[in-house]
Formats: C-alpha cells, structure tokens, sequence
C-alpha cells in the first residue's frame, strides 16, 4: 500500500509513474482508510504526467469520473480485471490525448474494444505502445473501425496469447508503426488483408507460435523500411509477401532451415535474392 502521509507533503509533484507497480488503489477517501486514493492525486495541481496501474474493474470505472487525472496519464497498465468485457478508449474529450503506452494483461473476460469515432477527430494521438497478453477472449482488437486519424503515432504492437484474434488488419493503416510482435495466438489465420500501402514505417515484424497462419498479407507488399522478420513455428506460412524491388534493401529474414526450404516462391530469381538475407535460428 502507499500511505496518504507518503505523499501529502509533495505539493509541487509533477510526475508519478506506478505503471507496472502499485494498483491498490482506495477509489476515494473512506473513513479509517490510509491507502492513497484518486481523490488525493487530484489534489496536485501540479502534476502533469501519471503512470498508473488498475487491477479491479470497480477501479477502472470509476477512474473515468476523474477527468483530470484522464488528463495526465500517459502510462497505463490494465491487468487482472476480473468481468471486464468491453473497454472504450476515449479521447479527445474524455481523456486520452496524452497516453503513450498502454498494457492490457490477463483480462481473461475481455471480448474487444473501441475506440473514439468522428471524422476528423485524432483518436489517442500520443500512444505509442500497446500491449496485450494473455487475452483469450478477445475477437477483435475494436468494435469500430479505425480511420487514419486514429491512432497516428503508435509505433509499436506487441500480442501474447489472444486465441481468439483471426487477423489484426488494422493495423495496416498506422502510418507510424515501426514495430510488430505476434505471439502464441492459436487462431491467427492472417496478419492484413489485400493492402498494398500496408506498413510504410514497419521495421521489425516478429512472429512466433501461430499454427493456423497461412499468409502476413495476400499480396506482395513494398516493405520500404523493413530491416528484420522472424518467424518461428507458423508451419503454414509458405510465403513471404515482399516484393524483391532492391535487393540492397531487403530485410534479414530470421527462421528455422525446414521452413525456409519449404518456403514457396514466384520465381527463382526471387529466392535467389532472398537467400544471403535469411539467417538460420
């Protein structure tokens, strides 16, 4: 626990990040109760950035009635939150426009979230990176579609353990996104569908332990930035939809020998040049 008295005397506190720490949070002051609550954190008039741990839903709900802590929270961990379904993702009125980073663990109810709608609008503008692990229930990522307003500096996905997720095709549309890591999801037949402008900043792509993936995309796509791809145990995966338009520029492809020899090509030429790029793990 964090007792009220550790912190009452810390008028001009600017920042306070428990992301990845405390989550015992007192909701509001209660009679007798010494834990530090939300009501106490919005006492600092000072305090500009938060990283914050829930780990109740009770927590979370009412954490959306406290606008100007929604304000300051860049940092925010979700874990354990026993009956959460559905989380909506607010900004700009409601909070969220300066939230970079974004966990999600072991919410073993949660089915999808939203995320803010209204053209023109820059839905969670600031994130930057975002987690999810062990998520079985969760369909698909947003109940909504996302625009090229949404979302437009997030740069890094990382997706342990989400059984249930078919594909994660939005994600073609983030014009910033440098960083995909796919783990240990059971059902992931596709990463995007046909897109060919899919991924002008990817760098890394990195997945891992998905037996039902047939194809990352159904088209060859231009990769302009990518450096690295990994693949390890997708034993469906007979692909690799890259287009060979340099061969200066094409990633290092990182992957077991059975299934690189396995790999199917458009034409020699092709796997002639992919073949100083691919290192054997």
């Amino acid at each position: 626990m964090i007792p009220r008295e550790a912190l009452s005397g810390l008028s001009q506190l600017r920042v306070l990040n428990l992301y990845y720490s405390y989550g015992g949070w007192e909701v509001q002051h209660s009679e007798g109760e010494n834990e530090v609550s939300f009501a106490d954190l919005e006492c600092f008039k000072h305090l500009t950035t938060i990283g914050i741990t829930v780990t109740e839903l009770t927590t979370l709900n009412r954490l959306s009635g406290y606008d100007t802590l929604l304000k300051c929270i860049q940092f925010l961990y979700i874990k354990e939150c026993e009956g959460l379904s559905h989380l909506h993702l607010s900004s700009p009125s409601g909070g969220g426009e300066r939230l970079r980073r974004l966990s999600i663990n072991n919410c073993y109810n949660l089915e999808c979230l939203s995320i803010g709608a209204g053209a023109g609008n820059k839905w969670l503008p600031s994130l930057e990176v975002l987690a999810f692990h062990g998520l079985p229930n969760l369909a698909r990522l947003w109940r909504n579609s996302v625009t090229q307003e949404c979302l437009c500096n997030l740069r890094s996905i990382n997706i342990w353990y989400c059984h249930k997720l078919k594909n994660v095709s939005w994600v073609s549309r983030l014009p910033r996104l440098e960083v995909i890591y796919l783990f240990y999801c059971k059902e992931m037949e596709q990463v995007v569908e046909n897109d060919p402008t899919a991924f002008p900043s990817l760098r890394t792509i990195s997945i891992r332990d998905l037996p039902e993936l047939q194809s990352i995309s159904q088209c060859a796509l231009a990769f302009p930035s990518l450096e690295r791809i990994a693949v390890i145990d997708c034993p469906k995966l007979k692909k690799l939809p890259i287009k060979a338009v340099n061969v200066s520029t094409l990633p290092t492809v990182y992957g077991n020998k059975e299934w690189w020899d396995g790999l199917e090509w458009d034409d020699a030429a092709t796997k002639s040049a992919f073949l100083p790029h691919f290192m054997a793990t």
